[in-house]
């Protein structure tokens, strides 16, 4: 491997890997995929005498996913030996911890892993191909995980792999990694892929799709290729030699992970035809391959370098992801998939979204950020009233804050160059960066201090001013409505030939009546709903209404009468003023590369 290529995975211990250090070497089996088994191989060499016992540790979280996995809970039939395979005493000392004798200057540990669960891209095995993300299945040890590492895959029966890590020359099996950080960021993929190489910018792409659908490759690379480059327009660079599209076609929802070198997507495998399901899918692709940058390479303080282990805590996520999110749509009207007017109904409906949302006014975005281990992948009962949403919000606050910017100093700078200057100051083998860091950043560029801006929308819950910050590049949000209707306050999803609340607003009509997440709405005024009948029938309604709402709650039989009330939050529509200023036009000219 080149060494200008993981320079910046190299920490300072890179000294002690001479040729005296450890070799690690992880070995990757799929013997019967139909029973879901991986077996995996952990081989230590060259161990020195001082150890008497290595702690194998399973990580608790993958990268991309600020939540706490259950990884340790797939591992069966784990056992040790030496270099003889005699065997060596072992015992758990913790969940994710087990610690085996050391005899010798060899341990190999041999485990075997379920692995089932593709839609989490995290590990998936069965007859038709296999997925590994390493941190869902690699142990390390803590005092080695900074030493390089080989990794070798036995592909079942006719298989090949695709995967980011460097492969070893005239090898399609044996791969290699600088240290295991950059290991858990490489995911591996074992099966009948397809596979199709393209070269952007001087540098090699793949686009893999495992699975099948009706996907053109001719159309896909071509504006794959392009968002390439538009992001690498943005950025500078593409700090990468070869970057891999990982497409499973698995009737998913439109998720992905990002990855140092690759992106992970699940897709539908029938939403190609369409333009809005095609555009769907280069929506996911612009988020995730913005990331290579954003989060992968200028990453927060907290996650820099990755603790497997446990928790990073971090404020960031809004700026990780929330950026990310608004630059998804931005370059998708940049690149001319979404039109400007597209684009601004988008934008109008995250207006109306962001102010119906009760949670915006309790939560702000670094506690949203910091709770996301404990609060944001929970799906808790109460959480559109009592959280915000750090990409949701994140990507507001982002468009807010460019236009502040913008409008600032007078259209010289914008969040671009905020983010591209944040790139080459804290970028990956520095340090990481803080929400102070980023702030003052972007007061250089706004010319004037953000201490307001950031203490209102990013560590407070102010309302977003929606209006004042269109309002700078010439555009103005109107109500689209021209009569409210009354709601209820909630959202429901047909179950049991009824409708079962899946979203209860704070304060709302509904709330305060006495309903309840969970509950299955059997009739409105003594006849049967389910949930097309609220949408029909109670915007028929009017302010002041009493309704009869029946549900099951607890398998028990309950009445609740609700009062109707308009809703308060008109959906609304934006559309360009009729006398810009100067500074008006120049601002929506920069932002969206486009002709007043």
């Amino acid at each position: 491997m080149k060494f200008s290529k993981h320079i910046l995975f190299l920490f300072p211990f890179f000294t002690m890997a001479h040729s005296q250090s450890p070799s690690i070497h992880y070995t990757l089996g799929m013997s019967r995929p139909s029973s879901h088994l991986f077996e995996l191989e952990v081989a230590f060499t060259n161990l020195p005498g001082r150890d008497k016992h290595l702690d194998f540790i399973m990580p608790s979280w993958r990268t991309g996913r600020y939540v706490i996995f259950d990884f340790a809970g797939s591992v069966q039939e784990f056992s040790a030996v030496d270099v003889n395979e005699k065997l060596l005493q072992w015992a758990k000392t913790d969940k994710q911890t087990w610690r085996v004798e050391k005899r010798g200057s060899s341990v190999t540990v041999r485990y075997k892993i379920f692995a089932n669960e593709f839609n989490m891209r995290t590990k998936g095995l069965n007859d038709e191909h296999g997925f590994v993300d390493p941190a869902s299945a690699f142990m390390y040890v803590d005092a080695y995980k900074h030493l390089p590492v080989r990794i070798t895959v036995k592909p079942f029966v006719s298989w090949h792999v695709t995967t980011g890590l460097d492969a070893v020359k005239g090898s399609k099996t044996d791969f290699t990694a600088p240290n295991y950080e950059y290991l858990a960021d490489c995911p591996i993929e074992i099966g009948t892929q397809k596979e199709f190489e393209f070269d952007v910018e001087g540098k090699k792409h793949v686009l893999m799709i495992q699975g099948e659908g009706n996907w053109d490759e001719k159309k896909l690379i071509p504006d794959i290729s392009k968002i390439i480059r538009l992001t690498k327009q943005f950025w500078g660079e593409l700090p990468y030699e070869r970057y891999i599209f990982m497409v499973h076609l698995l009737g998913g929802r439109g998720s992905a992970t990002e990855h140092i070198n690759s992106t992970i997507i699940d897709a539908q495998p029938m939403q190609f035809s369409s333009r809005q399901g095609y555009r769907r899918f280069l929506a996911t692709v612009t988020h995730e391959f913005f990331h290579t940058w954003n989060v992968k390479r200028l990453r927060p303080a907290g996650i820099h370098p990755y603790n497997f282990s446990k928790e990073n805590y971090v404020k960031e996520l809004w700026i990780a992801e929330g950026s990310t999110d608004y630059y998804e749509f931005l370059f998708l009207t940049r690149g001319g998939w979404l039109t400007p007017d597209e684009y601004f109904q988008a934008l109008a409906s995250f207006a109306q979204e962001d102010r119906l949302r009760p949670g915006n006014l309790v939560q702000s975005l670094t506690e949203s950020s910091f709770d996301a281990w404990v609060k944001h992948y929970r799906d808790r009962e109460n959480a559109y009233s009592a959280q915000t949403d750090y990409y949701v919000k994140g990507a507001n606050v982002s468009f807010l804050l460019d236009m502040e910017i913008r409008n600032s100093s007078g259209n010289k700078s914008s969040l671009d160059d905020v983010m591209k200057t944040m790139y080459h100051r804290f970028r990956l083998g520095t340090k990481g960066y803080t929400v102070d860091d980023f702030q003052k950043v972007a007061e250089e560029f706004a010319g004037k201090n953000l201490k307001p801006f950031f203490g209102d929308y990013v560590h407070g819950t102010k309302p977003l001013e929606w209006e004042k910050f269109f309002g700078y590049a010439g555009l103005e949000l109107v109500a689209r409505d021209t009569v409210m209707k009354p709601w209820l306050g909630v959202q429901t999803t047909d179950a049991d030939g009824g409708a079962r609340v899946t979203r209860l607003s704070a304060g709302s009509p509904a709330d305060e009546a006495g309903l309840s997440q969970g509950d299955e709405i059997f009739a409105l005024n003594g006849f049967r709903v389910r949930s097309s009948d609220f949408q029909q029938r109670i915007p028929e309604m009017k302010a002041g209404d009493r309704v009869r709402i029946t549900v099951f709650r607890d398998d028990k039989l309950r009445e609740f009468e609700v009062t109707l009330r308009n809703q308060e939050i008109p959906a609304y529509r934006l559309a360009k003023i009729k006398e810009p200023s100067e500074l008006q036009k120049a601002i929506y000219q920069s932002w969206l590369k486009t002709s007043w």
